[in-house]
């Protein structure tokens, strides 16, 4: 018996979903772009320096001079994608939202839900690699845990701006029930997991801050 075909590659790359469809503007881009789209296809440990010096179109020599390390490589991998989806975010919040702080905090949920229903979405690459490296001490679990704190203050800051109580507290839950639904559309493939948790922040801001949320 055959072995089945594997499943056809994503009709959109990652810098389409999450980076507004930037193209590299030099040789570094370009290897540093057609790694981001292996690692969010395949995961990290996959993928090696030699697939993706194949992607590119490079030299195995002309990849080293740019990145002195496959870890070299995911870390700025890691901070180019943090970079567009921070500005991702944050301009579909300002659409959906505008200026009311309560309703940016539930837009963030409505932004993962709309990710979450993208049928090319393949999961949160933070989580992927806080997974495969587990390590709270390597630098690439580092980084992921980096874009989760930022999250989390950004959050915050909405919190205390809405009038909540304990912002700091409120900020932290958010937080969580964003973790809780990356992982568990992820893990589960629950393209819901964005709108569950947005209800539980629309009660929590409610009681946080005495008004119904918008």
């Amino acid at each position: 018996m055959s072995n089945p075909a594997p499943p056809p590659p994503p009709e959109k790359s990652a810098r389409d979903l999450f980076g507004g469809g930037a193209k590299p503007r030099d040789t570094r881009e370009r290897i540093l772009y057609a790694a981001i789209d292996l690692f969010y296809e395949h995961g990290f440990h996959e993928v090696g320096v030699d697939r993706v010096i194949d992607a590119a179109g490079v030299t195995k020599t002309t990849f080293y001079n740019h990145f002195e390390s496959r870890d070299h490589l995911i870390l700025e991998a890691l901070e180019t994608r943090d970079a567009w989806e921070t500005a991702l975010v944050e301009r579909r919040m300002r659409e959906l939202a505008g200026y009311d702080p309560r309703a940016l905090l539930l837009a963030y949920f409505d932004v993962l839900d709309e990710w979450f229903s993208h049928p090319d979405y393949q999961g949160c690459l933070f989580v992927l690699a806080s997974a495969e490296y587990p390590s709270p001490k390597h630098p690439v679990h580092r980084r992921a845990a980096q874009s989760f704190a930022a999250a989390e203050t950004a959050m915050s800051g909405l919190a205390k701006a809405a009038g909540a109580r304990d912002p700091t507290a409120l900020g932290r839950t958010c937080a969580m029930l964003v973790q809780g639904a990356l992982t568990r559309r992820l893990v589960s493939g629950d393209n819901g997991a964005a709108r569950a948790a947005r209800e539980v922040v629309e009660r929590l801001l409610a009681e946080a801050t005495g008004r119904a949320a918008p």
